[in-house]
């Protein structure tokens, strides 16, 4: 992928952020550019950070999701045209650009080094974290007191 196809997609999906109608769609562009960033930032930087990134908008998306599904519920998504903005877009994009040299100059990170045997500590280290933080955060939340309401179901 070229660096200006990834800027002209967050562009897109920036713009098509304003047609939206629900906070679903809204969430779903949202996490269509956090995955477009953190992928320019593993292209650009290093994987580990780009992968940070989403990571945390994925919690943060959780969070956004969890609060939209107990505000509306029973929502029904009918209007699916913020999703034809970009889709447009990047067919101009390629159109326009298909006979362009504007790509990286030979750039492949070896990103499986960091899955070999003696930084293998690494990976696991950060999956222990992550799985302790799940752990703390379910045991200390509650399920009957909290900003969510509840739902009955018959």
């Amino acid at each position: 992928m070229t660096l200006l196809t990834l800027n002209a997609l967050i562009a897109t999906l920036f713009f098509s952020c304003l047609s939206t109608i629900s906070p679903i769609n809204l969430g779903v562009t949202v996490l269509a550019i956090a995955l477009i960033m953190s992928i320019m930032l593993a292209m650009i930087t290093s994987s580990w950070f780009g992968f940070i990134t989403f990571i945390i908008y994925v919690g943060g998306m959780l969070v956004m999701f969890a609060y939209f599904a107990a505000l509306q519920p029973n929502q029904h998504i009918t209007n699916w045209n913020w999703l034809l903005t970009p889709t447009w877009c990047l067919i101009l994009l390629y159109i326009l650009t298909q006979n362009t040299s504007i790509v990286w100059p030979n750039y492949t990170p070896d990103t499986m080094e960091v899955y070999s045997m003696t930084n293998m500590i690494l990976p696991v280290f950060l999956a222990l974290i992550l799985f302790l933080a799940l752990i703390v955060v379910v045991k200390t939340a509650r399920a009957d007191e909290g900003p969510l309401r509840p739902f009955k179901y018959v």
